[in-house]
């Protein structure tokens, strides 16, 4: 069995399709949204003949729109059916009498919770970034808030105190591509859009001018790839950071985008871990 638990949304294909479904429901009404699921899950070879892969979806379907406020009496009433007839149960069965047990057990939990009042309906959020920040050679400044983040004291290569010094200071990088990381299959409009940059080789005291910037200097790793610097497609950690467009320049960027950005830098909020923005920063400027 494809399944790694035996709740209701422990398989890949339950939790992969809960991404469909929330494209489907920010997008469509209903009805409508629920003939395009149907549709997609049909071409992906499920149907009632496939009871794995029919109850992955249809108990994941009913999970989610309970959960969202908008269960329908079909689709609720097909759902209880299904756990009624012990639709599916003789594949667990193969699996031994206590794996058995336990999907008895989370059906009849989730039988209940069917039969329940459903919250108030919500709104779907899409929590993807659809809309790409800066253009293609966009270059940006942005000023280091170092003074509330996390100190890397044993991979960092240099002191606490340079570490510090460097709050407000100013770096400036380029953007480069994007990298889609998710498309919706049932809406292709919904994707996950993530902006990669190289950085630039300086530091600076203030925000620096385009007149500032010497093509040719941006930071590269030691086997020559560019300098990855890579971030949720969010304008949030750069206005907090206050950045502005200084210019835009495409020198050399072909030879950038066709390299593999690995080692990638994240400009993150978190600032309880290692891998903080700043601190990587600074790193990958020391070490040039």
């Amino acid at each position: 069995m494809g399944a790694w638990s035996a709740g209701i949304s422990g398989s890949d294909t339950a939790m992969d399709l809960r991404s469909e479904y929330q494209a489907a429901f920010y997008y469509f009404d209903v009805e409508t949204a629920l003939k395009k699921i149907d549709a997609f899950v049909r071409s992906e070879g499920f149907d009632e003949s496939e009871p794995e892969g029919w109850c992955d979806y249809y108990y994941s379907l009913a999970d989610f729109m309970w959960r969202k406020g908008m269960l329908t009496d079909e689709v609720k009433n097909t759902a209880l059916n299904m756990i009624d007839s012990e639709f599916g149960l003789a594949l667990w069965a193969e699996s031994g009498k206590a794996i058995l047990n336990k999907r008895k057990k989370a059906l009849a939990d989730f039988r209940e919770k069917l039969l329940s009042d459903q919250p108030p309906k919500k709104k779907i959020k899409i929590n993807l970034y659809m809309t790409p920040i800066f253009a293609v050679g966009d270059v940006i400044a942005l000023q280091l808030k170092t003074n509330d983040k996390y100190y890397m004291e044993k991979s960092s290569g240099f002191t606490e105190a340079y570490f510090r010094s460097c709050h407000d200071h100013w770096v400036v990088m380029r953007k480069v591509y994007d990298e889609v990381s998710y498309v919706s299959r049932i809406v292709p409009e919904v994707r996950d859009i993530w902006p990669h940059f190289q950085l630039y080789r300086k530091l600076f005291d203030q925000c620096p001018d385009m007149e500032d910037i010497t093509q040719g200097m941006w930071v590269t790793l030691k086997d020559g790839r560019a300098c990855a610097y890579v971030t949720e497609g969010s304008m949030r950690n750069f206005t907090r950071r206050n950045a502005c467009v200084i210019g835009r320049s495409l020198d050399g960027i072909e030879a950038a985008q066709g390299r593999p950005f690995e080692d990638s830098i994240y400009l993150g909020t978190n600032t309880s871990y290692a891998g903080n923005g700043e601190s990587d920063i600074l790193k990958a400027l020391w070490q040039e």
